[in-house]
């Protein structure tokens, strides 16, 4: 008995050491395991600084790449431009003011000359009183070019809002100052876009000047410009070891902090994101908690266990087998959660450092598939059909795309149109068995080749301004596999996708921007070079009439007169010409203008009758002056310099292989008896050279008694801008 009582002692020694050994065991690991998790916040938390601060920079530098544009652009508009022609051309102020309005971060574009005074605005039109002599986004540029300078907050003085300066220097070509262009930048695009940022608590963003540390914006938007101040010298010493990105701690209104930085571009301005040192504390203390409990349960099991075996060894050893499944289970449980934060943050990463859509969607939808133990995944996007209803595939997971080209596209059926409208998410266990479900033709149901679903998840993509963009959908062959927990990861994940989205849409727009600029410039230089080489033409032209009006006229009223004439026809022609960016005239529109002088109200004088025929502008000059010519000639001496007289115009067209064919009949009639002419004037030479030469017309004239009889017989090639390397 009392050896049995001496080994039931000894057991229970034994059992109260490893009792004990048991509690310290779980003390070391709990205390091992909230100083690891710790350090893991803390780690996750820089990180999320670091990549935040590289996605701000990015997205800051963008804008600052279009506001360059801008500015460039807008210099460009005014470089031909007096400022006494400048302030009262409200041409130029709406050209400004469309500029502006493609822009929604820049509050308004402003033009300043070299005393500071304001000369153009696109604020208000006319232009208010107003100098920014004493702006730094002034001064700055006055004794020297600084290219692209981003001056302090400021207040405005016509706007009255928080705003500051990003200033152009204008020059003149001998290099003196002439002025600034410049834009402000409302600080509100920046607060309301940081604001979307899903940020730990007590974050704080800044945009500052490198150079001497000057807060620009910040994030919370503090009150009248009165920014918080942080440690220049620290910001300072952190840009000496790296002057693009790095993490530095420093004080800030008696806390301590931890914030990245990382350069704007090639410019000199910053981005940082910072948090506080012991922001990890309340997580930190939350999760603590959530290990005490389970190592408090761990430690009362592991109690009782101890008092138990005591007693007995059987129920200390049933005791061991029901805790150690309780601690698997519970371990289980917390690495779950933790894989589950780990896919989040991973995303969440991603997301904020990626800006293709494909990519995006892709990664949410694959993230989606883990995190919910789905079989397979899709995002569809919102795409409207003629039937108002369809969604299409955008990115899959867990399932050859292929399969998905075997079924219809959802429709804005009863089980998917609370994910079309946005109106509500879709959890079912089993959604064969759901009521909503089967009721829409061909199908009655699921479609032939259509993945096996059961279980069944959807949850709409909803962007800020309320706008549906897609919905997430998962599916499992087995029922019941989704949990609230699933849903509820799934909710905060589409709120990740739509902020993306945005994100993506924001860049393909600032992309789309830039390219529409480019191809701007392009076709203006094209233009140009186009204007030079119709400017000469029109000089050899011109000199060409000289020469002719000056060997056919015998005195200088005579040639006064002719040439006069012959200008202003040609005058008509490329008034006619620049209208369509010289690239074509119309015949009926030359004959009007040449003809409209001796028409009679009853319209029997003069008649035209032709199909509508638009003439190149290689061939519009000497059929206009051959107009002028045969006008001129009826006017001085047939049909048209007597009342009863009257000229038709017939013309036709007709498609060839090399242009368009063009046979004009010029047919005078009721005027004096005609003769031929002893000489060859301007005008018979213009006819026949000019137009054989340059269009290789066949040109007939018949000097019939009733009148004088032209044809005119060529081909008009199509009208090609000038090459660009020409």
């Amino acid at each position: 008995m009392k050896k049995r009582q001496r080994r039931s002692a000894s057991r229970g020694r034994f059992s109260v050491i490893l009792g004990l050994f048991g509690v310290a065991f779980i003390f070391l690991t709990f205390g091992y395991i909230a100083w690891e998790q710790r350090s893991r916040l803390l780690q996750r938390h820089e990180e999320d600084t670091r990549s935040n601060a590289f996605f701000l920079a990015d997205h800051a530098a963008r804008l600052f790449e279009v506001t360059d544009l801008t500015l460039k652009q807008t210099a460009a508009l005014v470089e031909d431009e007096s400022w006494y022609t400048i302030e009262p051309s409200r041409r130029l102020w709406e050209q400004i003011r469309a500029i502006k309005e493609a822009l929604p971060y820049i509050d308004n574009i402003w033009l300043n000359d070299a005393t500071g005074r304001l000369r153009m605005t696109s604020a208000q039109f006319p232009t208010p009183e107003s100098n920014v002599a004493d702006r730094d986004a002034f001064y700055a540029q006055y004794a020297t070019d600084k290219g692209l300078f981003v001056g302090e907050p400021i207040i405005g003085r016509v706007t009255k809002e928080p705003t500051f300066m990003v200033s152009r220097r204008l020059q003149y070509p001998a290099g003196s100052f002439r002025g600034i262009v410049s834009v402000t930048v409302s600080l509100s695009y920046f607060s309301n876009y940081w604001g979307t940022l899903r940020l730990p608590k007590g974050s704080r963003i800044t945009l500052l000047r490198g150079d001497d540390s000057k807060v620009l914006a910040q994030f919370p938007a503090p009150k009248d410009l009165a920014f918080v101040a942080s440690d220049r010298e620290a910001f300072e010493n952190a840009l000496v070891r790296n002057s693009r990105a790095g993490t530095y701690t420093f004080l800030s209104e008696g806390r301590e902090r931890i914030g990245s930085y990382h350069r704007v571009g090639d410019l000199p301005l910053y981005i940082r994101v910072s948090i506080p040192q012991d922001a990890y504390w309340a997580p930190w203390i939350a999760q603590t908690r959530l290990y005490g409990a389970f190592a408090l349960i761990a430690l009362l099991a592991l109690l009782a266990l101890t008092a138990l075996a005591s007693q007995q060894f059987r129920e200390q050893a049933a005791s061991a087998a029901f805790l150690e499944k309780e601690v698997a289970e519970r371990t289980r449980d917390l690495q779950s959660e933790t894989n589950a934060l780990e896919i989040l943050n991973r995303t969440g990463a991603a997301l904020s450092a990626e800006l293709d859509l494909d990519r995006v969607v892709q990664s949410i939808t694959d993230a989606g598939v883990v995190l919910t133990g789905a079989q397979f995944g899709a995002l569809f996007y919102n795409v409207v059909d003629p039937g108002n209803d369809r969604y299409t595939l955008y990115a899959l997971s867990g399932a050859p795309r292929e399969k998905f080209s075997q079924f219809p596209m959802p429709r804005n059926t009863k089980v998917f149109g609370p994910t079309f409208e946005g109106s509500g998410i879709v959890r079912s266990d089993d959604i064969t068995t759901d009521p909503r479900y089967g009721q829409n033709e061909p199908h009655k149901g699921m479609p032939e080749g259509h993945l096996p679903v059961r279980s069944y998840l959807a949850i709409p993509v909803v962007s800020r301004t309320g706008e549906v963009y897609g919905g997430l959908f998962f599916g499992h062959e087995k029922p019941g596999v989704f949990t609230e927990r699933a849903e509820r990861l799934m909710v905060g994940l589409a709120a990740q996708a739509a902020i993306a989205i945005d994100n993506g849409r924001l860049y393909q727009a600032a992309q789309h921007e830039i390219e529409e600029r480019k191809q701007a410039q392009t076709q203006q230089s094209l233009l140009i070079r186009e204007l030079h080489h119709r400017v000469k033409n029109t000089l050899a032209t011109v000199q060409a009439v000289v020469g002719a009006t000056a060997r056919s006229t015998s005195n200088i009223d005579e040639f006064y007169e002719a040439f006069v004439g012959r200008i202003i026809s040609l005058a008509n022609t490329h008034s006619l010409l620049t209208e369509a960016v010289w690239q074509t005239a119309s015949l009926r529109e030359i004959l009007e203008k040449e003809l409209s002088p001796y028409r009679h109200d009853s319209g029997e004088r003069i008649v035209l009758e032709g199909p509508a025929v638009e003439l190149p502008s290689e061939a519009a000059v000497p059929i206009g002056m051959a107009i002028h010519e045969l006008t001129t000639n009826a006017a001085k001496y047939g049909a048209l310099s007597v009342s009863s007289g009257r000229v038709t115009v017939r013309w036709m067209s007709e498609p060839q292989a090399e242009g368009v064919r063009l046979k004009l009949c010029w047919t005078e009639s009721g005027g004096p008896p005609v003769q031929p002419p002893k000489r060859q004037g301007f005008g018979s030479r213009l006819l026949h050279r000019v137009l054989t030469t340059q269009l290789n017309a066949k040109v007939d004239m018949e000097f019939e008694q009733a009148g004088l009889r032209v044809s005119i017989d060529t081909i008009l090639k199509e009208a090609t801008l000038l090459d660009p390397a020409a």
